[in-house]
Order: C-alpha cells, then sequence, then structure tokens
C-alpha cells in the first residue's frame, strides 16, 4: 500500500529533471572513501491477513460393522398345573309311563237290526325290560326306547 505513493513521486521527479536543460555534467573525479554503514531499518508491518482457505471434500463413507455375537438361549418355562377333573353330569328322569286306556263297552242289546257302539281303543303293550315308552311331543306319537 505505501509502495504506489513512492513509485508515483520518483516517476514525478525523473520526468522533471529529464525535461530541464542542464550544461554538460562536470568530469567525475575519484572515488571518495567508503562511507560508515547505514543505520538498521524499522521493522516492517504486519501483512494482511490470508483469504480463508476451500472447503475440504466430504469423506468416504466407513465400512459396515461386524456382525454382533448370537444371544444366549432362553430358559425353559414351567410346566402348568394340570386342570381339575370336571365333575360328572346329573343322570336324565326316566318319563312317566302313561295310564292304560279303558276297555271298551259292549253294546247294549238293542232293537233288532241295531249295533252297540264300538269302545275307545286300549293302550299298546307294555315295554320289553330295560326299556321305557317315550311320547314325541311335536307328534303325540309313543315308542319304547332303551333305559
Amino acid at each position: 500500500m505505501k509502495t504506489f505513493p513512492l513509485i508515483g513521486t520518483l516517476s514525478l521527479v525523473l520526468l522533471i529533471a529529464g525535461c530541464n536543460n542542464y550544461p554538460a555534467a562536470p568530469v567525475q573525479g575519484p572515488a571518495g572513501p567508503q562511507g560508515q554503514a547505514g543505520q538498521t531499518g524499522d521493522s516492517g508491518q504486519t501483512g494482511d491477513r490470508g483469504r480463508t482457505g476451500y472447503t475440504g471434500d466430504t469423506g468416504q463413507p466407513g465400512q459396515t460393522g461386524d456382525m454382533g455375537q448370537t444371544g444366549d438361549r432362553g430358559r425353559t418355562g414351567y410346566t402348568g398345573d394340570t386342570g381339575q377333573q370336571g365333575q360328572t353330569g346329573d343322570r336324565g328322569r326316566t318319563g312317566h309311563t302313561g295310564d292304560a286306556g279303558q276297555t271298551g263297552r259292549t253294546g247294549d242289546s238293542g232293537q233288532t237290526g241295531r249295533t252297540g257302539d264300538q269302545g275307545v281303543q286300549g293302550q299298546a303293550a307294555p315295554c320289553p325290560a330295560g326299556e321305557h315308552r317315550y311320547t314325541d311331543h311335536d307328534s303325540g306319537r309313543t315308542s319304547c326306547v332303551r333305559d
């Protein structure tokens, strides 16, 4: 930054000096003795801070990790208690045997040519041993079934 004014001033001096017509310069004499060494110059100013660098490339993805070990086997559970035995159901009741029908009466002896009324039909014979009579509620029909 300070270099620019210095170069500008020097250029101006040379320009002016070159434009003047001075008489011929005298012949140079012998060189004089060596001068003393100059003083050490002051330290220069600290330079400007550099620009921030570019962001680096993204790294490559890492490798897949190793597979974990198999876990321990679980413990066997307890055997459950045996359930209680169910109760036996009640035995069904035996049905009632129907009453025996009455035997029909013989008609009265009446006038010649007239026959008496016919009696009501009696009940069927009783069931064999180990069976009982059953009446179907829907049809009213009776039959023998095993006990």
